[in-house]
């Protein structure tokens, strides 16, 4: 067992993170639909947040007259609405558990499509940590992308929300500090995201028999 190992390809990272690239240049549309997915997530969880913190700050710091025209507009400031904040929750819940189910499924289709190409790779030595690394930078990368699209969408339409709602004095009021925060949490749910959708996949395509995936027809 242990000569068989030692006869394996143990290529660097570097070489690695190429050949992940490239297969997402190759497969550009299945790319493509991941990330959609990814991105629309992330626009939707960073937008509701990124609002929910905005319309807070405004009705701590909003001016009396402010206030007065918003009433008049219809528009009633609330600082804290636990009611409106539980169901923001499920509704942020809801879009992550459909963006992960929507990457899973995707990756395992990738994984699909690939049987022949596993398979050579695994005849040519390749070890189940490889084959694994390759599927996680992919992974990876599509979530890295996806999630700053997604991230940066979020806030603007947050931000364009706040300015038609409120005016132009959401950009004086607007809590710099809380929306780095929610970035930083943007960034680690999608980056989370990826990832966990990604292991069942790369696990099963490290795990698949070379001869099987040889000549598996798909």
């Amino acid at each position: 067992m242990s000569n068989d190992v030692q006869q394996q390809i143990q290529l660097p990272l570097r070489k690695a993170i190429q050949i992940a690239w490239k297969n997402l240049r190759v497969r550009w549309w299945r790319s493509l639909l991941v990330t959609s997915g990814i991105i629309l997530a992330l626009a939707f969880l960073a937008y509701v947040l990124c609002s929910d913190a905005l319309s807070r700050s405004v009705a701590n710091h909003a001016s009396p007259a402010l206030r007065q025209s918003l009433n008049k507009a219809g528009v009633t400031l609330v600082a804290d609405d636990p009611g409106a904040r539980v169901q923001t929750r499920w509704m942020v819940g809801l879009a992550l558990l459909v963006s992960f189910v929507g990457i899973l499924n995707a990756m395992l289709m990738s994984v699909t499509e690939r049987f022949a190409e596993i398979g050579t790779m695994k005849c040519l030595g390749a070890l189940d940590s490889f084959i694994i690394k390759l599927f996680m930078l992919e992974s990876v990368f599509q979530g890295l992308s996806g999630t700053a699209v997604g991230i940066a969408a979020g806030v603007l339409l947050a931000l364009g929300e706040g300015l038609l709602t409120y005016g132009f004095a959401t950009i004086r009021m607007a809590p710099g500090g809380e929306f780095l925060r929610i970035v930083g949490i943007c960034l680690l749910a999608g980056t989370a995201l990826t990832i966990a959708g990604a292991l069942y996949p790369a696990w099963r395509a490290a795990k698949m028999q070379p001869v099987d995936a040889m000549r598996t027809e798909v």
